[in-house]
């Protein structure tokens, strides 16, 4: 059970739509992680993780498919459900 709510993309207004509609060009329709959709309950945290992200795929010498991967497989060996 989670204990943080989680925003659905199809409820998002205003700055948190803006951000999630960035989020979904950038990775792929219906592609907002639950990371992102808790945060969506603290504007401040959404901007500034968001932000974080998205140099940090666009940035440096990994093409971002790679960071991808990497991101997964770490998912997968701390038995991450996501």
């Amino acid at each position: 059970m989670a204990r943080i709510r989680l925003i659905e993309p199809g409820e998002a207004r205003g700055r948190v739509r803006e951000i999630f509609d960035e989020i979904e060009t950038a990775r792929g329709p219906g592609r907002v992680p639950n990371l992102m959709r808790a945060y969506a309950n603290h504007l401040p945290s959404l901007e500034s993780n968001w932000d974080r992200m998205r140099h940090l795929l666009k940035r440096g010498l990994l093409p971002g498919r790679t960071k991808e991967a990497i991101g997964l497989t770490m998912g997968a060996l701390h038995k991450c459900g996501y």
